[in-house]
Formats: structure tokens, C-alpha cells, sequence
């Protein structure tokens, strides 16, 4: 039974032998490739996935080379990607000085740093581009408004330096401050009394027509018979609305005047006559409304029946200032400068309209920077101080407009004096006018005098210019990176990071009764091979055979085992010598 377990062992050993070298050489697949071994490139006749061909970033390129170190320029894709972006804006990016950097990485890092700069700066500088055109159209609004500023500016400049000389001397329009004795600015609790009115408007028609145009309002084309009435109905603390014939003289009282004196004396009430020479209606007739404060004065109209312009509102007024005793106050001392304010001239909208002030034995003053001048004995601006589209210096029109008054009737514009004069107020009569408006369009005047002489102020700041916009070219600059690297050098380690607690290894406790390992034996030799023999390689394996079994069975294995050995090395030298 020995016997024939060992031969069976025995040929077992050689068929497994000889079943394992044919399957183990019947392909002979390459063995796998060591970490050092760099693989083969893919045969064009294998069918692999199409690649697309990448770019690396960064890429190192050398500069320079000595016994010791080797230089290299970094080169990174979004650096490069970011110049290529600034030279499509025609934007020139300018190379400095090259960097050291210490590693690839750092390098890598500061190339990716320029470009964000340069890609933010183009960024900024296209954004700028796209809106130049908005900020052109902005500039020329506001430069068109400049020039209009500037202008009116030195205008007013100059008019203030004028006028501060002659108040400086005394003369002229200095008056107004050194010899102005007449305090009479603003009454509004005075009470009027009228004589010679026998048609007042009603005061049913007046609310029928209080939301019509300022104009129409005075249209006297629009009033019958049955709008009037023979008594007053208004109280004597109300403005009064009345129709006056040409030929006319109406004479009224002011009293309870509070605010006004004359050289430092109370002045008690004040007495104006108002004469209507002549209107523009066929029938000869004006509506006014005569206010109760004697410093805002009269406002007068009529429709213009003709054509021709060739009509005109023309009435005629003298002042009496009464102290408290009732004595008319001598004005002889030449101290009682008045207002002759918004005397309004425009020669195209609505005709050729211009007031006047006739001085009759009054004395004129010519107020600096003023459109208002002295023509024989009338007083008027000769040009169209109304719009500066037609060659005016302000605009009337407006809330800023030189012609703007507050609700109490005094100027609130800092440029109120041009359309303004003034004169030296002796006690006499005077005259205003109005007319050559179109047909068809009432021709009206608000014609108030009192001593709050519109004179030039100090303009202050002179305007600031707005600046026209452009594009600024940024400045862009980049720089090389490069790197040392010595050579034969080991890349530098880079350990992982501290903890924040060392950790110390654990040497795992020895296992108890742990068998030692065993020693193999010395490689056995074989003796050169015999002539028509194959020789199987130096091997320095030797199997170690579990102790089981008696002394001949065990040998009889190890018999077989060799056998095997054997012949699988026999096999392998007949398949290289036929591979050759």
C-alpha cells in the first residue's frame, strides 16, 4: 500500500508538472511592470477611446543649466489665457523684472495671481468702453448747462463788482444803501379805502372766473354789465377787484401801515392816485385788481381788440407818504428811492411785449448788470430780456427766474435786478405802459413799487467745468517665474501635517510561544548539463514538507516534489529555445 501511494504520488507530481507549465506558457503573458518601468505606448491598430489633446499647466521650460542647477522658466496657461485676452483690446501688457519663485507650485500660484489682475483690469477696462457713449451724451448735457452757468455767473459777477464800487463811493446805484432814507417794503395788514370806483366786480363773478389762465382772467371780452356792481363787496383787509374807464381817476387810502417810515419817522398811511390814459379794448376799458398792501401795488388788463401791436395800457400814479399826524412828508431830501421792478420785454411769444416807466420829474437809477435803461424820459429794457433764446442774459420764466417774486410780492431771485430800475422818488407823478401784444390776447402788467431795490449779490463759488469722459488705457504689467532646481537633488519631502498631539506607536506585546521562523536551506547545485540535456536555472527555493506520515512516505513525497520541479523547468527551457 506504500508503495503504491509514493508512485501515485510520484506520477501525480510530474502530470501536475507537466499541466501547469502548458497552461502557465501556452500565452506567456508579459509579467507586470515594476514601479520604474515606464508602459508602452498604445498600437495604432488597438481600438482605444478618443483623447482630446490637454494642455498642461504649468509647464517648466529651461533657461539655463550649469555643473550644479538647472533654471526653468513657469509657464502657466491662465497667465498666458489672460495676455492673449488683453492683446484682443489692443492693450499692451508690459514684461517687468523675472521673480525667483521657490518651487513649481509657488510659481504656478503667482502666474495665476497676474492674471487675475490683468483679466480684472481688461474687464473694467471694457465695462468703461461700453459705457463712454451714455457718459458722452451725460457730458454734453451738462457741459451745454455749464456754459449757461458760467455765463450768467460772470454776468452776475460783474454786476456785483460794479455795484460794490458805487456803493463804496456813494453814487449812482449806491444810493440805495447809503442815502436810502424811505423804509417801505412790506404791509400786509394795511387797509385800503377807494374813491371814484362805481364798477366792482362781484365777487360771485370773480370765483366764476378764478381758475382761468392768468390772461384770461383779464379779459375783459368775457365780462357783461351783470358782473358788476356799484357797491364794494370787498372788506378793506381783501385785495379789490374793480373796472376802470379811460379818463378815470380813482384815488385810494392806505392805512394801518405798520413797517414803513421815512428817515427813522413813522410813516401813519399812505394816499396813491391811479389815472387810466388809455387800454387796449375797443372799449376803452381795464380790469384791475388793486391789492390792500400798497407795496405789491396794482395789477391791470384788458383784452387787445386790434391788430397792429400799436395799443397800449397806460396808467398814470402819484404817492403821498403821511406821518402819524397826517402831514404829507416832505421828500425833497432826495432819500426816497423806489422800486420800478419786472419790467418785462418779449418780442416773439405773444407779440412785442414791453413795459415802460415814464419818470416824469423823478430822477432814474441805473442799477448794475441791469436790461433796464434810460431811453429820453421812459425807462425799459430795448432788447428781449424775457428768454434767452432770444438773446437775453436770465430767464424771466421760472421759479429761478429773475421775474419769480414771493407770494408778498418781493423779488426772490438773486437775479432780479435785471429786469429792475429804480429811481429817487421826489413826490411826482409818473407814468407806466404797456403794450404790443398779438390780437386777440389780453395785454396785462403787475406793476408794484416800494423800496426793496433789487440789486446784485454776490454770485459766490464760481461754477465747476464737468469733466469729459474717456478711457484710460490700464497699465498692465506681468513677470516670468522661475525656479532653481540643483541637480541630482531629491525632491523635498513635504510631511504631512502636525498633529496637534504627537503620536506615539504602539509596538504590539510579542505573542506568546510564537514558533521561530525557519532558516531555508542553502541553494542546491546542479551539475552542468550533459550534451542533448536542458539546464534548469539555479534556484534557490526548496520546499519545506509538512512532518506527517513515516520516513519513506515522506521521502517518497519529496521525491516527487523535486520531480515536478524538474520537469516544470524543463518545459520552460523547450519553450524558450523555441521562442528563439
Amino acid at each position: 500500500m506504500k508503495t503504491k501511494t509514493a508512485k501515485i504520488t510520484l506520477f501525480s507530481g510530474l502530470v501536475l508538472a507537466a499541466f501547469g507549465a502548458s497552461n502557465v506558457f501556452a500565452d506567456e503573458p508579459a509579467a507586470a511592470p515594476s514601479s520604474d518601468t515606464v508602459a508602452a505606448p498604445v498600437s495604432d491598430t488597438q481600438t482605444t477611446p478618443a483623447a482630446t489633446e490637454e494642455v498642461t499647466s504649468p509647464t517648466k521650460t529651461e533657461v539655463s543649466s550649469d555643473a550644479k542647477s538647472t533654471t526653468y522658466d513657469v509657464t502657466s496657461k491662465e497667465l498666458e489665457d489672460a495676455k492673449a485676452t488683453a492683446a484682443t483690446e489692443n492693450l499692451t501688457v508690459k514684461e517687468t523684472d523675472a521673480v525667483k519663485q521657490p518651487t513649481v507650485e509657488a510659481a504656478d500660484a503667482d502666474n495665476k495671481e497676474q492674471a487675475q489682475k490683468i483679466n480684472a483690469a481688461v474687464a473694467d477696462y471694457k465695462k468703461a468702453k461700453e459705457e463712454l457713449p451714455a457718459k458722452q451724451e451725460q457730458y454734453k448735457k451738462e457741459l451745454e448747462q455749464y456754459n449757461t452757468d458760467i455765463a450768467e455767473y460772470k454776468a452776475q459777477k460783474a454786476a456785483y463788482e460794479q455795484y460794490k464800487k458805487e456803493v463804496d463811493s456813494g453814487t449812482a446805484s449806491g444810493r440805495i444803501e447809503k442815502a436810502q432814507g424811505l423804509v417801505f417794503v412790506n404791509e400786509p395788514e394795511a387797509k385800503i379805502s377807494i374813491e371814484g370806483v362805481d364798477q366792482y366786480l362781484t365777487k360771485e363773478s370773480r370765483q366764476q372766473h378764478l381758475t382761468d389762465d392768468i390772461l384770461e382772467q383779464y379779459n375783459t371780452d368775457k365780462y357783461t354789465d351783470t358782473d358788476f356792481t356799484e357797491t364794494n363787496p370787498y372788506d378793506p383787509k381783501e385785495d379789490t377787484w374793480f373796472k376802470m374807464n379811460v379818463g378815470d381817476k380813482i384815488s385810494v387810502t392806505y392805512d394801518n401801515i405798520l413797517n414803513s417810515t421815512y428817515e427813522d419817522k413813522k410813516i401813519g398811511k399812505v394816499k396813491i392816485d391811479y389815472t387810466l390814459n388809455s387800454s387796449t379794448n375797443a372799449e376803452g376799458s381795464a380790469l384791475v385788481e388793486l391789492f390792500h398792501d400798497p407795496t405789491k401795488t396794482i395789477f391791470i388788463g384788458a383784452q387787445t381788440s386790434n391788430a397792429g401791436r400799436n395799443d397800449k395800457i397806460s396808467v398814470t400814479m402819484q404817492i403821498v407818504f403821511y406821518d402819524e399826524n397826517g402831514n404829507a412828508i416832505d421828500l425833497s431830501g432826495n432819500k426816497a428811492i423806489m422800486s420800478l421792478s419786472s419790467l418785462n420785454h418779449w418780442t416773439k411769444e405773444y407779440g412785442d411785449h414791453v413795459e415802460k416807466v415814464n419818470l416824469g420829474d423823478n430822477e432814474f437809477v441805473q442799477i448794475p448788470g441791469s436790461s433796464v435803461s434810460l431811453h429820453g424820459n421812459e425807462i425799459y429794457s430795448a432788447k428781449d430780456n424775457q428768454y434767452k433764446d432770444n438773446g437775453a442774459t436770465f430767464n424771466g420764466d421760472g421759479d429761478d427766474g429773475w421775474d419769480a417774486v414771493n407770494a408778498d410780492g418781493i423779488p426772490r431771485s438773486a437775479t432780479a435786478y435785471y429786469g429792475a430800475g429804480a429811481m429817487t422818488y421826489k413826490g411826482e407823478a409818473f407814468t407806466f405802459t404797456v403794450g404790443g401784444n398779438d390780437q386777440h390776447l389780453p395785454t396785462t402788467i403787475w406793476f408794484a413799487t416800494n423800496s426793496a431795490i433789487a440789486v446784485p449779490k454776490d454770485p459766490g463759488a464760481e461754477p465747476t467745468p464737468p469733466v469729459e469722459p474717456s478711457v484710460s488705457e490700464p497699465e498692465l504689467i506681468w513677470h516670468k517665474n522661475r525656479v532653481v532646481e540643483p541637480k541630482g537633488a531629491v525632491p523635498p519631502v513635504i510631511p504631512p501635517e502636525t498633529p496637534d498631539k504627537p503620536i506615539i506607536p504602539q509596538t504590539p506585546p510579542p505573542t506568546p510561544d510564537a514558533p521561530k521562523p525557519s532558516v531555508p536551506n542553502k541553494p542546491r547545485s546542479f551539475r552542468p548539463a550533459r550534451k542533448g540535456e536542458v539546464r534548469v536555472r539555479d534556484c534557490e527555493y526548496q520546499a519545506f514538507l509538512p512532518q506527517t506520515g513515516d520516513d519513506n512516505q515522506t521521502t517518497l513525497f519529496s521525491l516527487g516534489l523535486v520531480s515536478t520541479t524538474f520537469a516544470v523547468a524543463t518545459v520552460i527551457a523547450a519553450q524558450k529555445r523555441n521562442h528563439r
